[in-house]
C-alpha cells in the first residue's frame, strides 16, 4: 500500500511538500498523534483523536526533585504562574486519600498498605481526566513520577517535559539546612541546633522521616531515570545555582510554548489571507 508521502503526486512536488512540512511542524504533529493513538489503544481511533487532538500538542510537564526540599514548588508555581497552567502537587492528592481513609478506619498501618504505586497513578489519573477545558490547556504536575512503575504510568501522557532534579545525600541535607536556618547533626541522637535561639540549646526532633524519605529517592530515581529513557531532563542541582535551573526549565517550557502558538497563529493567518 502506498503510503502518503510516497505517493508519486506528492514527489512532483517534493521541494514545496518538503517546506511544508518543515514549516507546518506536520512531522512532529503526525507523531504526536501516532505515540497517543499507540500507547493508550483506544477501540475507536478516529474518534479518539477527534476528541483529543488539541490536547496532544498542550504543555504537560512533570517534575520531581530532592524530598523536603523548595526548588521543585519554586519551579512548579513560577511555571504555573508564568503561562497560566494550572498546577497540583501528587502529593498531596495522596495525602487527601490517606485523610479520607482515617475517616473510614482507625487502622492506621491498613491506610498505610493501601498507598501504593497503584493508588497514586490511579489518583494522578483521575485527576487528569476531571480538569475543566481551560485547566487541560496545560498543567504542572509536581512530585510525580517518584518511582519506575509511575514513571511507566507517565509515559502515557505523553508529556511535553519531565524534569528531574537530582541531587547526593550531603547536598540534601545542606540544602535542607539553610532553607530552614537549623543544623542537623544526624549521628547525635537527632539533635538539632536551632541557630535562631540560643547558642548552647538544642532542640529535639525525629530526623528519622527526612532521612527515610532520602533514602526512598536515592533508591528510586536510578530506576526513574531508566524508565523515561530519552522523555526526560535531567538536572544536577550540584552543577548550576537554583536561579539558573529555573531560567533554563522556564526557557524549554516557552520554546515548547512558542512552537505550537506560531504554528496555530500561522493557521490563522493563512485562513485571513483566503
Amino acid at each position: 500500500m502506498e503510503t502518503l508521502l510516497d505517493s508519486e503526486t506528492l514527489k512532483k512536488y517534493e521541494e514545496e511538500t518538503n517546506e511544508y512540512i518543515n514549516k507546518k511542524n506536520v512531522e512532529k504533529l503526525f507523531d504526536i498523534i501516532a505515540k497517543n493513538v499507540l500507547i493508550n489503544k483506544p477501540d475507536n481511533v478516529y474518534l479518539y483523536i477527534y476528541n483529543n487532538i488539541y490536547s496532544f500538542l498542550l504543555n504537560k510537564i512533570f517534575i520531581i526533585g530532592p524530598p523536603s526540599l523548595k526548588i521543585t514548588s519554586t519551579i512548579s508555581s513560577a511555571i504555573a504562574t508564568s503561562f497560566g497552567y494550572y498546577h497540583f502537587n501528587a502529593s498531596h492528592l495522596v495525602n487527601s486519600y490517606v485523610s479520607s481513609n482515617e475517616n473510614n478506619t482507625q487502622d492506621t498501618q491498613s491506610n498505610q498498605i493501601l498507598i501504593n504505586d497503584d493508588i497514586i497513578c490511579s489518583a494522578v489519573k483521575k485527576h487528569i481526566t476531571n480538569l475543566d477545558a481551560k485547566q487541560k490547556r496545560g498543567y504542572v504536575v509536581e512530585d510525580f513520577p517518584k518511582t519506575n512503575l509511575q514513571a511507566n504510568s507517565c509515559l502515557q501522557y505523553l508529556p511535553s517535559h519531565v524534569f528531574i532534579l537530582i541531587a547526593d545525600e550531603e547536598y540534601i541535607y545542606e540544602k535542607y539546612e539553610e532553607e530552614n536556618n537549623i543544623k542537623i547533626i544526624l549521628d547525635s541522637n537527632n539533635q538539632v541546633y536551632d541557630e535562631q535561639s540560643n547558642l548552647f540549646e538544642i532542640k529535639e526532633i525525629d530526623t528519622n522521616p527526612l532521612k527515610e524519605k532520602v533514602k526512598e529517592y536515592l533508591r528510586s530515581i536510578p530506576g526513574v531515570l531508566e524508565v523515561m529513557g530519552n522523555n526526560k531532563k535531567v538536572i544536577n542541582l550540584r552543577d548550576v545555582d537554583e536561579k539558573d535551573v529555573i531560567d533554563q526549565i522556564m526557557s524549554m517550557v516557552a520554546k515548547n510554548k512558542d512552537e505550537w502558538d506560531s504554528l496555530f497563529s500561522d493557521d490563522i493567518s493563512d485562513k485571513d489571507k483566503e
